[in-house]
């Protein structure tokens, strides 16, 4: 059968995504916190649930779909509360910030990259005692070469220089270091804010 050919899902089927996404990353940030996933296999699979929940949005977007009807209905707060947490980072939980998934169709790939470092860098600083400068870095390296080249953006961009300057501070420290209390705390602020600049910078592409 050719691609073209096949069935397309229901939304019901497309809500069942949604909601096996938003439940696997709840257990993966709970396996994740004691230690039993690591780095890496959190990293590729948070990419994966953030993927699926942009897909699942997108194809519902067009036929009422409400997010926090369906957060209600499937009593997702009670159910997955860390897979909650991380949709609405991923999201946006304030009308003003909440991504139009709409626009998200032109850039999927990069978006699902950004948010999923971002995530990763405020779950590793929220743990503590796994911020490390070798995993932290590369997540900066990464979401400063997705802002650097991302539409509207420029490196005099306040969220571009601000994740560069961390970027700089800490090349030059001990990669097995953890990062002291103070700048896991500031650092965490300042990923919640570059995050939520993203988004805006998404809904005004």
């Amino acid at each position: 059968m050719s691609y073209q050919s096949r069935k397309k899902k229901e939304p019901l089927e497309i809500e069942a995504d949604l909601y096996t996404a938003v439940a696997t990353m709840d257990k993966l940030s709970n396996y994740f916190d004691k230690g039993y996933v690591g780095e890496t296999l959190y990293r590729r699979q948070l990419k994966s649930c953030i993927n699926d929940v942009y897909k699942a949005r997108i194809a519902l977007e067009d036929q009422g779909f409400n997010m926090q009807d369906f957060v209600t209905r499937e009593d997702l707060e009670s159910k997955f509360p860390e897979g909650l947490r991380r949709l609405d980072l991923a999201e946006g939980t304030d009308e003003e910030n909440v991504l139009d998934f709409s626009q998200l169709k032109q850039l999927p790939a990069i978006a699902t990259d950004f948010v999923a470092n971002a995530i990763e860098l405020i779950d590793l600083l929220k743990l503590r005692s796994v911020a490390k400068i070798e995993y932290i870095v590369p997540l900066l390296d990464d979401m400063y070469a997705i802002l650097e080249d991302f539409p509207g953006l420029d490196k005099d961009h306040w969220s571009v220089v601000e994740v560069n300057g961390w970027r700089s501070e800490l090349l030059g420290e001990k990669p097995s270091k953890v990062l002291d209390e103070e700048r896991c705390e500031k650092l965490e602020f300042d990923a919640s804010r570059w995050l939520s600049d993203f988004r805006k910078q998404i809904k005004e592409l």
